[in-house]
């Protein structure tokens, strides 16, 4: 059994065997595990000093090296490096994503499609839009914001204007929307109020190249979709450059 779970934490058929085998002998000689380690005295060694190095051992220097197996709680160790490695795999891949989603999508002539859940899958889609080349094009009903949906957009702003994304914002013309704009930031950002444009509550869309994506912010079921799609993004691009150019006062 422990030589199971040793193996999820990344260690060897042979390391998982001494280990378990220092656990049960307790302090001994490396000449006292040959025989049940099934092992020739080189290999033995070798792994000895693997898992003195990873921290699982220890070994007293005198005539004779005596090996003892680390405290198991040191094994906490090991599924801290795990959780590590697999934050790094999620969030390489996650970049990557985009790209062979794009492939999928050329390849295949299908939109790809991504749903999320709660207010993390809002983080992912909106961090998702700072991969866009260009303009990202916005349709925003203020009311959509709850506290936390603020605090993350907050941060979403520093991001992209670091990265100097310019953005566009459509937003119906009524009393919510106009003191968001009043305190909205302008760098990098241009807001349209449309009047008698419907409001949109709990909903964004924002538009990126070939992407579009739906929030619905809705507390309790929030909701994200993203659609990656060049015939999609590029009918809601056009309607949203119709209601600019229509509506903008220069």
């Amino acid at each position: 059994m422990y030589q199971e779970i040793l193996k999820k934490l990344g260690l060897n058929a042979n390391e998982a065997h001494i280990y378990e085998l220092l656990l049960t002998k307790g302090r001994t000689k490396a000449r006292d595990l040959l025989t049940d380690s099934g092992l020739g005295r080189g290999n033995l060694y070798n792994v000895l000093t693997s898992l003195v190095s990873q921290g699982l051992a220890t070994v007293a220097e005198g005539k004779q090296q005596i090996y003892e197996a680390a405290e198991p709680s040191h094994l906490a160790i090991l599924v801290d490096d795990q959780k590590r490695r697999a934050d790094r795999l999620a969030q390489e891949f996650q970049g990557e994503l985009p790209k062979l989603l794009s492939t999928f999508n050329l390849t295949t002539g299908k939109p790809a499609i991504q749903v999320f859940e709660g207010i993390e899958g809002v983080e992912i889609a909106l961090m998702e839009s700072l991969s866009a080349k260009s303009s990202i094009y916005t349709y925003l009903d203020p009311s959509a914001f709850s506290e936390d949906v603020a605090k993350l957009n907050a941060r979403y702003i520093a991001l992209r204007q670091r990265k100097g994304i310019t953005k566009r914002i459509i937003l119906p013309d009524n009393e919510g929307s106009r003191q968001y704009v009043a305190n909205a930031t302008k760098e990098l950002t241009e807001y349209l109020l449309i009047p008698g444009l419907p409001a949109m509550p709990e909903i964004a869309v924002e538009m990126y190249g070939d992407t579009v994506t739906y929030l619905n912010l809705r507390g309790g079921k929030t909701i994200s979709v993203i659609v990656r799609d060049i015939s999609i993004a590029s009918m809601h691009l056009a309607q949203f450059e119709f209601l600019w150019k229509t509506f903008k006062v220069s």
